[in-house]
């Protein structure tokens, strides 16, 4: 990628893309990302905190967590490791805005329960997960 494009990415994209490359690091995933799964990633972010003529989907910090942990996933943003960047990402999200995920959830299980899932627009799954992890 040229240094130009890489300087057109959000910032949190080069983040993701950090957790991704760690995941690589630890042989947890097989392949190196792309340009494509790059450019996939930054789509995802700017998705995310994108505003639509005054109207904001994720207003919150636990609507964008349930946000990146559900478009992550359901758009295949890389060839391989979704789930786990999916996983990894919300922790590291979490983390950073002191959000608290209740206790008992299987983040696991409910990444693979988000990518089953075939008849919920992406709105009401992302509102369905952000219930799961936090009210």
């Amino acid at each position: 990628m040229t240094e130009e494009k890489k300087k057109l990415l959000h910032e949190i994209s080069s983040l993701l893309c950090q957790a991704y490359n760690e995941l690589i690091e630890n042989n947890q995933v097989s392949f190196p990302l792309y340009d494509e799964q790059v450019f996939k990633i930054d789509t995802v972010v700017k998705t995310v905190y994108a505003s639509y003529f005054g109207f904001v989907p994720y207003p919150t910090e636990k609507d964008r967590a349930a946000a990146f942990f559900c478009l992550i996933i359901k758009d295949h943003v890389v060839t391989d490791g979704n789930k786990s960047l999916a996983t990894i990402w919300l922790e590291i999200y979490c983390n950073s805005f002191s959000l608290k995920i209740k206790d008992g959830v299987l983040i696991d299980q409910l990444a693979v329960s988000v990518e089953a899932e075939k008849d919920l627009s992406l709105q009401k799954l992302v509102q369905v997960v952000k219930t799961v992890l936090f009210e």
